[in-house]
């Protein structure tokens, strides 16, 4: 599936923060519901989109393109080279301690090196 040109992520996109009711989406569409399942299915799992259930008496589902400006959780390996892990004063730094992440020249330093590369 080229996900650049499926229609579902199509429709999304226009329909933007609002998003589509699923039998919307399956009418504008004219996609049988099973089959629009098993492709929504597939756009969940590769986590292109999002589906999110209504407040409301029936149950009724929004689907959402999956916008990639969501913050980025990291990765360990992005703490390589952290100056915390070797440091002395450990064991007194912290939120309104004697050292502090905030005032610490050292993880300033890495920080700075960090963003550049």
């Amino acid at each position: 599936m080229n996900d650049e040109k499926d229609p579902i992520l199509g429709a999304l996109r226009v329909a933007g923060e609002s998003g589509l009711l699923v039998k919307e989406l399956a009418t504008s569409l004219g996609i049988k519901p099973n089959k629009l399942t098993k492709k929504i299915e597939q756009l969940v799992s590769k986590g292109l989109i999002k589906v999110q259930k209504l407040e409301q008496k029936e149950e009724k589902y929004v689907l959402r393109e999956n916008l990639s400006d969501e913050a980025d959780h990291g990765r360990l390996s992005d703490m390589d080279g952290c100056p915390c892990f070797h440091c002395l004063r450990i064991s007194r730094c912290g939120v309104r301690q004697p050292d502090s992440p905030v005032s610490c020249r050292e993880i300033e330093e890495w920080m700075i090196s960090t963003a550049a590369n």
